[in-house]
C-alpha cells in the first residue's frame, strides 16, 4: 500500500482488500492510504471517514503491543494521522492549513530512530516543502527541500520541489544546477514528476 502511495496509484490502492480484522496496524496503514487516495481523487468526505478510522485505529490495544516489542506501531500511526490531515486539505488547496499538519508529522519522523529500511516510508518534509511552495512560502520550501536533501541527497521528489522553487525565485543558476541532478537521479524513472507530492 506504502509503494502504491509512492507512486500515486490511487485505483489500485482502492482495489486492495483490507487486511485481516486482528491485523489494526496493517488495517490503519491501510485507511491511510486509501484516505490519500481518495483525497487525491477529490473524494474528501471518504477521505475524512479513512482518517477518523485510522485515528480509532491508533489507540488499539494490539498497536499499542506493537511499542512494547521495539516497533514504534503508534509513533508510524500519528506520522500518518498528521500526513492524511495535511493531503485533505493540501489537495483542497488550503496550503497554510496543511502546513502545520505536515509540521507535525516531520517532528515526529525525526524522532524515530536510525533503520535500513527506515521505520517511515519517505521523507516526510516532501510533503511539508509543496506545502510551502503552495503557500508561496519559497524561501521556507526552499531550506526545507535542502534540508531534506542534506539527509537524502538524491531524493528525485525533493530535487524536483527543489528545482519548482528556485525556478519561481528566479534563481536560475541553482535551478540548472538541481536541475543536472535531477536528470541524473531520475534517468530511468518510468514516472513523471509534477511536484514532490504526486
Amino acid at each position: 500500500m506504502l509503494s502504491l502511495i509512492r507512486f500515486g496509484e490511487w485505483d489500485a490502492i482502492l482495489n486492495e482488500p483490507a487486511p485481516h480484522p486482528d491485523f489494526k496496524f496493517a488495517q490503519a496503514i491501510w485507511h491511510y492510504a486509501r484516505g490519500v487516495a481518495q483525497a487525491a481523487q477529490g473524494d474528501f468526505g471518504a477521505a475524512d471517514a479513512s482518517a477518523q478510522t485510522l485515528a480509532e485505529l491508533k489507540g488499539d490495544v494490539k498497536v499499542r503491543f506493537l511499542d512494547k516489542m521495539d516497533y514504534p506501531g503508534s509513533t508510524l500511526l500519528s506520522i500518518a494521522e498528521f500526513l492524511l490531515a495535511g493531503e485533505i486539505d493540501y489537495r483542497q488547496d488550503r496550503f497554510e492549513d496543511a502546513i502545520p499538519n505536515f509540521e507535525q508529522a516531520v517532528a515526529i519522523q525525526e524522532t524515530l530512530p536510525y533503520t535500513e529500511p527506515p521505520f517511515w516510508y519517505y521523507p516526510t518534509r516532501q510533503s511539508l516543502g509543496a506545502a510551502l511552495l503552495g503557500a508561496g512560502r519559497l524561501e521556507d520550501a526552499e531550506a526545507v527541500y535542502r534540508r531534506d536533501l542534506e539527509d537524502h541527497p538524491h531524493n528525485g521528489w525533493s530535487l524536483f520541489g527543489l528545482i519548482q522553487t528556485l525556478d519561481a525565485q528566479g534563481n536560475t543558476e541553482a535551478a540548472d544546477k538541481a536541475r543536472a541532478h535531477f536528470k541524473t537521479v531520475w534517468q530511468f524513472a518510468d514516472v513523471t514528476l509534477s511536484g514532490s507530492i504526486i
